[in-house]
């Protein structure tokens, strides 16, 4: 049983969203992400919440691994408005070749949350903004930099709409996540 504010989800041998326990759904809404709520989700392939192809792919080895009798686990960061905030993951086959992900929080931070100006629109630029799914650092002139950086480097709330945004993976945490994948 899941300690309080765990999220757990499951996929089956599809690779579909079968399971969410009740702190997703809380999760989704105290994070803005109501379009994650679980009637969003549940019985949707895993494939249709990852766009970026390297991703994709590390999560189809950590699910091979999984359904080859072993665990992974691995450290990822989420951060919302007001929170900066690390994770830990840890997935494990189930039953009848279901894959389990159970996710705690390691540590959070509270801030204040960015000032959004007015005038522009988010999302509604032409630019994209990579932003690796692990660390949340932004790649910004060749360089993986923190979020709150790029955000100046960018001068990203001096836009009049602001970029879309792509998730990838730097260079660390895909080492990292290979390695780890190895270890398993």
């Amino acid at each position: 049983m899941a300690d309080k504010g765990e999220i757990i989800y499951r996929v089956n041998d599809q690779d579909e969203i079968v399971y969410v326990n009740e702190q997703w759904d809380r999760f989704a809404v105290a994070n803005a992400g109501e379009a994650a709520a679980s009637s969003q989700v549940l019985h949707r392939p895993l494939w249709d919440f990852i766009s970026d192809l390297t991703t994709r792919e590390l999560y189809r080895q950590v699910l091979k691994r999984i359904r080859d009798s072993s665990s992974v686990r691995f450290t990822f960061r989420c951060d919302s408005p007001n929170c900066r905030r690390m994770l830990e993951m840890d997935v494990r086959l189930w039953e009848d070749g279901t894959v389990q992900f159970h996710t705690r929080t390691i540590w959070e931070e509270r801030r204040q949350p960015p000032d959004f100006p007015e005038t522009g629109a988010a999302g509604n630029g032409d630019e994209l903004l990579r932003v690796c799914a692990w660390c949340k650092k932004v790649f910004v002139n060749g360089a993986w930099v923190e979020v709150e950086d790029a955000v100046v480097q960018l001068r990203l709330f001096h836009h009049e709409f602001q970029p879309l945004i792509t998730h990838g993976i730097c260079e660390r945490c895909y080492e990292e996540m290979s390695k780890t994948l190895a270890e398993a």
